[in-house]
């Protein structure tokens, strides 16, 4: 078992603001269309009164554009306020790194590389390994395997999909029983904190579909030389990143309505893992939830509301009042 959790240490607010700013600037550049402010601040700076937010929001904008990344507004023809990367302006000064910046950059940003609750850390890690002109074929893995401490499974799951071999393991399912299977891993994403991994069973010489393992659950693993493997051409991990009420077994489709000023967003967020019905006034998406408690959760965060199950709405009732306050 993992002891990291017994040498953790708090971060300091610097630790924040970098961890922040990686995270927004990251967003941005990933982003399809622009980021609303509201999201913005719902996903960043969801701890801040208003004031407080469009400071320290100015102040990362200008963070951002001292090392070449230019953020501007632009918004969206609803009216709300959004932001994006100005392209024209950005990552144009010829600016290159020393070989003291890139190893501060590595000393500072390799601990937030390996952290598995950081929902960027591949692009991260990915970043660190261009920088320091490390990337090659003889070195698969960009993070030397002695800075990732703080998640055994991570490293070694990692190195057996570097390596295209598969791995023995040990899972804790669900019910609590444990069991021994032999997978071949494909791909990880991070959700709510957590780090799921994307791995086919194999049953002698068959592979099986693809199934979502938590990490969490995941105890001794061990890498299996001998034969490689190959990934699915057409395989691609976002393909499998559900929503946060999505993971382990499904317990019930429910229905949510969607306020108008609200539908263009959750699109966006649900994408193809909800299905849509425009009635005359309502747009009602249906989704499948595996968690009550976060699907409550998620409905008040996102701004919609549950018309059933039953169940569901109460529960979104109690996140409703808790946050007001209040006792049911």
């Amino acid at each position: 078992m993992d002891t990291w959790n017994e040498d953790f240490v708090e971060p300091t607010e610097d630790d924040r603001t970098a961890r922040r700013i990686v995270a927004l600037a990251i967003a941005l550049i990933n982003a399809r269309q622009p980021i609303t402010t509201d999201r913005i601040r719902r996903e960043f700076y969801q701890n801040l009164l208003d004031e407080a937010f469009r400071k320290a929001f100015r102040r990362d904008r200008v963070r951002l554009s001292a090392s070449g990344i230019v953020v501007k507004r632009s918004d969206l023809p609803t009216g709300e306020t959004a932001w994006m990367i100005d392209e024209a302006d950005s990552f144009v000064r010829d600016n290159p790194l020393s070989p003291e910046d890139a190893l501060v950059l590595d000393l500072l940003l390799l601990p937030l590389a390996s952290d598995p609750s950081f929902p960027y850390a591949n692009d991260l890690r990915l970043a660190l390994a261009k920088i320091d002109r490390s990337f090659d074929a003889s070195r698969p893995d960009p993070v030397p395997n002695e800075v990732r401490t703080r998640n055994r499974q991570v490293s070694q799951v990692e190195q057996c999909m570097a390596h295209r071999h598969a791995a023995r393991i040990t899972y804790t399912r669900a019910d609590g029983s444990v069991t021994k299977r032999t997978i071949v891993p494909y791909g990880l994403f991070s959700l709510r904190s957590t780090t799921y991994l994307v791995a086919s069973k194999l049953q002698g010489d068959s592979i099986e579909d693809p199934h979502i393992y938590n990490l969490d659950r995941m105890g001794h693993v061990r890498e299996l030389g001998g034969a490689s493997y190959p990934i699915p051409p057409d395989f691609d991990v976002h393909d499998y990143i559900r929503l946060p009420f999505q993971i382990g077994p499904t317990q019930y489709t429910a229905s949510f309505k969607i306020p108008d000023n609200r539908i263009a967003e959750v699109r966006t967020l649900v994408g193809d893992r909800g299905d849509w019905i425009q009635r005359e006034y309502d747009c009602i998406m249906r989704a499948n939830v595996s968690d009550e408690t976060i699907a409550a959760s998620w409905s008040v965060a996102q701004g919609v509301i549950p018309l059933e199950p039953e169940s569901l709405v109460r529960a979104w009732k109690g996140c409703v009042l808790a946050f007001c306050g209040k006792e049911q």
